[in-house]
């Protein structure tokens, strides 16, 4: 009787244990999901964030000898007239074929008869500043003899003076025009829809306009109609035209800021980068033969970056630059390919101090 009881009870929590068992709720493992999910999102925002913005570590890390095939791989390369004419050595050459031809009645072409004959000829009655020259032999003495023999970039260093120092007004020594007549050439440049021309006669305007009479004016700004026309010029995708735009863009004027967004001020000495490193996006010629990057070889020693990007971001800019330069790219390039410029604007009033915390860029005749 006893074990029959005992046999009972047994039998009974074996019954209750297997209903629980089987009728418990099960295992949810979507407790886990949210943890799950978070840390997914993390990553992928981790991952985006990494795709558009360079970590302090990752700028500090930067070799700019490897760089240069990535960093161009996305450029645009672009044909024509303008770019010919930067890559060339000498202008005379150019300046024959167009003067008198219907290349050079086109705009463009009178654009660039303009830049060549304010750069070569002699300007009488001059208005701007005039282009400073220096005698090549001495300039080159002086400067081998300030590299010493064990310098390990000498070579290159000298390779690049020379392609900076080269006269390429060489053979146009004896030609002159009046001012006057260097400013009918570029406003029938900026008439016949050249967008380069355009936004350089803008810019002049209104450094014109800061001194006028001889004095410094320092209540000029942009217009809203000068700042839609600057607009145009970016929009043509013309690199030079970006370069000018920029520029003005860039520069402190009166009660006058960019912005991102409604809060986010615009820093010059970044957004001026930014639109540099935009031009060489659309096509402007930033390889080994940049002027700019051959100047800072020779004169200053750094010489293994092989595009203008890489030196914008491996010499030129510290990390927090580099960050605030690559949204500002991106931000303009979406503009541009969008025709939506929302994401940036102008304020009016006065300037905060972080904008006008950078020196002002070169104006025009530069």
């Amino acid at each position: 009787m006893k074990h029959r009881f005992t046999a009972l009870v047994v039998l009974f929590f074996a019954l209750v244990a297997g209903a629980w068992f089987a009728l418990r709720p099960p295992e949810m493992p979507e407790a886990l999901a949210p943890a799950a999910s978070s840390r997914s999102a993390e990553a992928r925002a981790a991952a985006l964030s990494t795709a558009t913005k360079l970590g302090t570590s990752a700028v500090l890390a930067i070799d700019p000898r490897s760089m240069g095939a990535r960093s161009s791989a996305a450029a645009v390369s672009r044909h024509g007239l303008f770019n010919e004419y930067l890559a060339a050595r000498n202008y005379k050459a150019i300046f024959d074929r167009l003067s008198g031809s219907s290349e050079g009645e086109t705009p463009e072409g009178r654009y660039v008869l303009y830049d060549i004959l304010r750069k070569c000829a002699t300007v009488t009655e001059r208005t701007t500043r005039a282009p400073i020259v220096r005698t090549a032999e001495q300039r080159r003495d002086q400067f081998v003899a300030s590299i010493p023999e064990n310098d390990p970039q000498r070579d290159k260093r000298i390779a690049a003076f020379d392609d900076v120092a080269t006269n390429r007004c060489a053979g146009m020594e004896g030609i002159s025009i009046t001012q006057s007549a260097l400013n009918k050439m570029l406003a029938d440049a900026a008439a016949g829809g050249d967008p380069k021309a355009q936004a350089l006669t803008l810019e002049q305007s209104l450094w014109a306009a800061r001194r006028v009479d001889g004095r410094w004016r320092s209540d000029v700004a942009p217009t809203d109609e000068q700042v839609s026309q600057l607009r145009n010029a970016i929009m043509s995708r013309d690199p030079e035209a970006m370069l000018i735009a920029g520029r003005v863009l860039s520069t402190s004027w009166h009660d006058f800021s960019m912005r991102v967004g409604d809060s986010q001020v615009v820093e010059q000495r970044s957004f001026l980068q930014a639109w540099q490193l935009l031009a060489c996006d659309y096509g402007y010629p930033c390889g080994e033969t940049n002027q700019r990057l051959l100047s800072a070889c020779a004169y200053q020693a750094h010489c293994n970056a092989q595009s203008l990007p890489d030196y914008i971001y491996y010499y030129g800019a510290s990390p927090y630059d580099s960050q605030l330069l690559s949204q500002y790219r991106e931000i303009l390039r979406t503009a541009i390919e969008t025709n939506n410029w929302g994401m940036l604007n102008v304020v009016r009033g006065p300037v905060p101090a972080q904008a006008r915390a950078t020196n002002n860029p070169p104006g025009p005749g530069r």
